[in-house]
């Protein structure tokens, strides 16, 4: 008599993995899924983006006098007011100008003054007919071109001067030195004598309010407008949101390995400086929310083209299942996705527990945050949803199933008991010889060999004693 063991402990052990992997026995109507109840909740739908900190105003510090700095206060970092002293310039040249202009004024009033009085006699002269009238006009030429050096002298005085308060660099607004660029003792030109602009000393930007310059998809710029809450969170102060909203959407789109996006404009408050230029930056910009509106796992909404997988799964008979969702199955298409996540709402249908049983009924939904989903008809508050997962695991679950059917009806071989003396089937070393065809003995199968002398092996079978 053969002894089939062997391999009824190979099958029972291949039986238990695929029992393990696909949840369910053989005689089972279908695995056995998990429900959900049908509540109410908040839900928030975001476009989520990627961005850099900006400062909202940057000015670029340049002295429009030329020489040596003599000082130079304030550090990167430090809040500066408007109209405090940054830059320090070499004085004497500037000062030697406004001292020569002054001098050219002193002389050009001079000249006007001995010209008016010429004129004045020259018009006396006239009169009494002592001069004629040509040497009277050329007084009043000398006259009006006195008092021309006079104004062309007291414009190169005022130069002169403006040329020394720029030897002293202000601030131009109340902000913070975010770069420093020169240090006593370098020389330094003046962009109005430069071809290249002159020498830059600092940088400095009004922090108190910030931009972050985000990178939007175009599948979703189309759902951002101005005046959208945002918010900014940067790996700083990962535990603490920044608030902001969207300024504009710049118009200009930008090409990144066929990728298309728009630039974001977002401006938020920052009164206490913690968020500083160049800082990377993660931005949700809300676009649709709803509050305490009845939602369903997204999960658990399934499309038309998963009821044969899905009413396999549940143990339920396909055309069953689409008798019970009706005309409304017709409606019923997989949601338009965009880069973010974002869903729209549409028809679906799921499996709703019912007396016990599931119960395919229709579903209409609205916005999503891909976790819930908002529901406006079809399902009421409550109701208990069978969770399904993926159509790819609901196959391969089918699948298992079907191998472990297989194995359970599938015929095996007898095989030969060893006698006494240990001895096996000479081909196979104490194991079966028959074919996997219904136990008949394979072609190449032997007469079975007599016992092996002491010393020696038998093939495969026990060595002699």
């Amino acid at each position: 008599m053969h002894d089939t063991r062997p391999l009824l402990i190979v099958a029972a052990a291949c039986g238990a993995l695929l029992l393990a992997g696909c949840g369910s026995k053989d005689k089972d109507t279908g695995p056995k899924y998990g429900t959900e109840t049908v509540g109410r909740r908040d839900i928030v739908v975001a476009v989520e983006a990627a961005g850099t900190v900006e400062p909202l105003l940057t000015v670029e510090i340049k002295s429009k006098a030329s020489g040596e700095v003599l000082k130079v206060n304030g550090e990167t970092g430090q809040l500066i007011q408007a109209g405090t002293l940054l830059v320090q310039i070499d004085k004497r040249t500037p000062r030697n100008l406004l001292s020569q202009a002054q001098a050219s004024l002193e002389a050009a009033i001079a000249r006007r003054n001995i010209a008016q009085t010429q004129e004045a006699r020259s018009r006396q002269l006239v009169q009494s007919r002592t001069i004629n009238e040509v040497d009277y006009e050329k007084s009043q030429l000398e006259l009006a071109n006195a008092k021309a050096d006079v104004v062309s002298a007291q414009v190169a005085v005022e130069n002169a001067r403006i040329t020394l308060d720029d030897t002293d660099v202000r601030a131009p607004i109340t902000g913070t030195i975010i770069e420093k660029l020169v240090e006593t003792g370098q020389v330094i030109s003046s962009p109005m004598k430069d071809f290249g602009g002159g020498t830059s000393l600092m940088k400095m930007a009004d922090l108190t309010t910030v931009q972050v310059r985000a990178l939007v998809d175009e599948t979703d710029v189309g759902k951002i407008e101005p005046g959208k809450p945002v918010t900014v969170r940067v790996t700083a102060y990962p535990n603490q949101p920044f608030p902001g909203e969207v300024y504009k959407i710049e118009p200009q789109a930008k090409q990144d390995q066929s990728v298309t996006t728009f630039a974001v404009l977002i401006r938020l408050p920052n009164p206490q400086g913690l968020l500083r230029p160049g800082m990377n930056a993660d931005v949700e910009i809300k676009v649709a929310e709803r509050r305490n509106v009845l939602a369903v796992p997204t999960v658990a909404l399934r499309t038309p083209r998963e009821i044969g997988t899905d009413a396999t799964a549940m143990g339920l008979d396909e055309a069953a299942v689409r008798q019970q969702l009706g005309s409304g199955l017709a409606k019923a298409a997989g949601p338009g996705t965009s880069g973010s996540g974002y869903e729209y709402g549409g028809h679906y249908w799921t499996f709703v527990r019912r007396d016990g049983k599931p119960v395919a009924v229709n579903v209409e939904t609205g916005i999503t945050d891909l976790e819930f989903s908002e529901v406006l008809a079809g399902l009421n508050e409550g109701d208990a949803v069978f969770m399904l997962p993926s159509t790819g695991l609901l196959e391969q679950q089918a699948r298992g199933q079907e191998m472990m059917r297989r194995f359970s009806v599938m015929p095996t071989g007898g095989a030969k008991k060893p006698d006494s003396k240990g001895r096996g089937d000479a081909k196979n070393g104490g194991g079966s010889s028959q074919g996997s065809q219904g136990g008949q003995p394979a072609a190449t199968d032997k007469p079975e060999q007599p016992a092996a002398q002491p010393g020696t092996r038998q093939g495969g079978g026990d060595a002699a004693r």
